[in-house]
C-alpha cells in the first residue's frame, strides 16, 4: 500500500486540519515504519522537510506521536513487509550530508593552510618576484631539460 507520490509535513496538517484525509496507515518496510495518506481519492506517502525522500520511524509509537500531533487519533497499520532484522540507515540522506560537511571543513582548513604559507613566503624580506615572462622563460627551460623539448 505505499504511494509513490509524497506530500509534505504542512500540506498534510492543512489537509487534516479541513477534515479532507480519509485514512492514515503506517507502512512498515524493513524495520522501519512510513505514513501513506488518503484523501480526495488519492494515496500519498509524507516525505521528509526540504526533501521528497520518504520519512520513517523507527517504532510505532513515534508514528502515533506524530499522528497526534496534527490530529490524527486513529490509524491503520500494514506489516506486511515488516522485517526487524533488516536493519536500514534512519538518516542515510543526513549522513551523506553530514560526510561531506566534514569534508569541505577538512578542504577549507587545508586551503587557509596554503594561503597563510604563501602570505608568509611573498612578505619575506627575500622573497623573489618574477614577471610573467620570466616565470614562462623558466618553465620553458625546465621542459627542454626534463623532455628534451625544443622551443617553438
Amino acid at each position: 500500500m505505499m504511494a509513490t507520490e509524497t506530500i509534505q509535513h504542512s500540506t498534510i496538517k492543512e489537509l487534516v486540519e479541513a477534515g479532507a484525509v480519509r485514512q492514515a496507515c503506517a507502512v512498515a518496510f524493513g524495520d522501519r515504519w512510513s505514513l501513506v495518506f488518503s484523501y480526495g481519492g488519492v494515496e500519498k506517502t509524507l516525505c521528509s522537510k526540504n526533501s521528497h525522500n520518504i520519512r520513517s520511524w523507527a517504532n510505532l509509537n513515534s508514528v502515533a506521536k506524530y499522528l497526534a500531533e496534527i490530529g490524527i487519533r486513529k490509524f491503520e497499520t500494514d506489516a506486511t513487509n515488516f522485517d526487524p532484522n533488516q536493519k536500514t540507515l534512519s538518516r542515510p540522506d543526513k549522513s551523506v550530508a553530514l560526510k561531506r560537511a566534514h569534508e569541505a571543513v577538512e578542504y577549507d582548513r587545508w586551503f587557509r593552510e596554503q594561503v597563510q604559507e604563501a602570505v608568509v613566503d611573498a612578505d619575506r624580506s627575500d622573497a623573489q618576484w618574477l614577471t610573467t615572462d620570466e616565470l614562462f622563460d623558466g618553465l620553458e627551460k625546465r621542459l627542454q631539460r626534463k623532455y628534451g623539448m625544443r622551443q617553438v
